[in-house]
């Protein structure tokens, strides 16, 4: 066990399962945590130097390292830089920053990653089949379709525990997870992610584009897939805005296209600040991409990402 971990990301979901892993790890320690925004340096030396009476181990907590990361810094950082180079063996200290990277040349970066640096970006298949299959055995629980329910459920830590909490109290009785328990008792999120990466990709939020496209990767969805399901959502919208335009109500809207009430409330609440020829651009780019890959012409992957950039 190292005596220094640092967890970075912007997956509080992922953080959380990391920080709970080195706990675990841990058996009989004293849990000690402290908010590094309102927390003193030394305050948190002296406590990692400080001989536990109770317990052989201590594992103490620094929430919202802020000064890890970017041009911060924290008064008195020099005295945990010398307790880093001369610590308390029994001490295990976790240092988590919530940004999506730390600042390399800062001494304690350089110190800490002597040690274990874990990053808490993105997840991929295989972590999160674990992650799904590790909650349900600590319970007893035995899941007939993985993949069907990640599917489902997304890539989004917080929202599987959501969903596993009520798949466990619905099959309570046997303890095995079906595929029609699944379709019974969780909510698909693929259309809320559709309607993030539509909003991402007219907002040009490069960034968050791509973030949501690798998920939906992961998952294992096909860029031609992606692409329909993009062309069609623009489709959606440009119905939405023509009809709004018109002055026919959410609830109009929705008996006319014959689609849940809640699709067309998020729509009005985004089209705004779309325009009808901003739309239509989106649906005639994708029609040409789709057109060009089924030609041979272009690679679907770099395809998605152009137009994604561009």
């Amino acid at each position: 066990m190292e005596n220094f971990y640092l967890i970075y990301g912007t997956n509080k979901g992922l953080i959380t399962e990391e920080t709970k892993k080195i706990i675990h790890s841990l058996k009989e320690a004293d849990i000690i945590k402290y908010d590094m925004t309102n927390t003193l340096i030394e305050d948190v030396v002296e406590d990692a130097s400080t001989v536990n009476l109770f317990h052989p181990k201590k594992v103490i907590i620094l929430e919202d390292c802020y000064f890890l990361g970017g041009n911060k810094t924290i008064e008195h950082l020099e005295k945990m830089e010398q307790y880093i180079e001369h610590y308390n063996s029994d001490s295990y200290l976790i240092f988590i920053c919530n940004a999506e990277k730390i600042d390399t040349r800062k001494k304690i970066n350089k110190l800490l990653s002597k040690h274990k640096v874990i990053e808490a970006n993105k997840v991929d298949k295989t972590f999160l089949e674990k992650y799904v299959m590790n909650n349900l055995k600590e319970d007893g629980y035995k899941i007939e379709n993985l993949s069907f329910f990640l599917e489902r459920v997304g890539s989004n830590l917080n929202n599987i525990d959501n969903e596993l909490e009520k798949l466990k109290m619905y099959t309570l009785a046997t303890k095995k997870i079906t595929k029609e328990d699944i379709t019974k008792t969780t909510t698909k999120v693929l259309e809320e992610e559709i309607f993030s990466l539509t909003d991402a990709i007219i907002l040009k939020d490069t960034k968050k584009s791509l973030e949501l496209l690798d998920s939906f990767l992961n998952l294992n969805y096909d860029e031609m897939q992606i692409i329909i399901l993009l062309a069609n959502q623009f489709h959606f919208l440009f119905q939405v805005k023509r009809l709004w335009n018109k002055n026919k109500t959410e609830s109009e809207i929705a008996k006319i296209l014959e689609v849940n009430p809640y699709r067309v409330k998020y729509s009005v609440r985004k089209i705004y600040s779309y325009s009808e020829q901003l739309i239509l651009e989106n649906i005639k780019k994708l029609a040409k991409i789709d057109h060009d890959i089924k030609l041979g012409l272009m690679n679907k992957n770099l395809a998605l990402r152009l137009f994604i950039l561009y």
